[in-house]
C-alpha cells in the first residue's frame, strides 16, 4: 500500500471487536513510535500500554475507549523535552503528537484500528495512574480490530480544498 493510500484509508475507529491484538503487532506499532522524530531527538514520549483488567478499570474511571482491547496513553516527560528557545515553550506535546501519528499509521498498515482521543482531563488521568508531575498525558489511543459494523464517520472524507490550507509565499 502506498503512503497516500494508507493515509486515506486510516479513520477513527469508535467500535472495536474483542479480538486480542497480537503481541508482535503491538510491538511493531510501538516501534514505529520509537522511530518518530522528536525535537533535538530528546525522545520525551512516555507510552503506557493499558490492557490488564486492573488498568482498564482505572481508565474507565476517567474515560471510556470504545471497547478497545488495548489503549495507549501517550504522555510527554516535560523534564527532558526540548523547550523552544526564548519563549520557554515545552515541546513535549508536539513530540507526543508526532509519535502518535507514526503509531496510528503503522497500526493501519497492520490492519488495526485506532482513534485519537484527547477529550479527557489530563490531571484526572495522571492522578488515576499515579503519574509523576513531569509525565503529562496528552492523548489516549485505543488500538484493536474494528468491529464488523464499524465504518468511518461521514466527515472522514470531507476535506477542504488544498488552496484553503496552503499558501505559497
Amino acid at each position: 500500500m502506498s503512503f497516500y493510500d494508507l493515509a486515506a484509508s486510516r479513520y477513527s475507529v469508535r467500535s472495536f471487536s474483542d479480538k486480542p491484538v497480537p503481541e508482535e503487532l503491538l510491538t511493531r506499532v510501538l516501534e514505529a513510535g520509537r522511530l518518530a522524530p522528536t525535537a533535538m531527538n530528546r525522545q520525551p514520549q512516555r507510552i503506557f500500554v493499558i490492557r490488564s483488567p486492573k488498568a482498564m478499570d482505572t481508565l474507565l474511571g476517567v474515560r471510556s475507549c470504545y471497547g478497545a482491547p488495548v489503549v495507549l496513553m501517550i504522555c510527554g516527560d516535560t523534564e527532558i523535552a526540548c523547550n523552544r528557545p526564548k519563549v520557554d515553550h515545552c515541546l513535549a506535546e508536539m513530540d507526543a503528537s508526532i509519535v502518535a501519528s507514526h503509531m496510528m499509521l503503522a497500526a493501519t498498515e497492520l490492519g488495526l484500528g485506532t482513534c485519537w482521543m484527547c477529550a479527557f482531563e489530563p490531571q484526572k488521568l495522571a492522578e488515576a495512574f499515579e503519574l509523576p508531575a513531569n509525565i503529562v498525558p496528552y492523548l489516549l489511543m485505543p488500538v484493536g480490530y474494528a468491529a464488523d459494523d464499524c465504518e468511518p464517520s461521514p466527515r472522514h472524507t470531507q476535506r477542504v480544498p488544498l488552496e484553503e490550507t496552503v499558501k505559497y509565499l
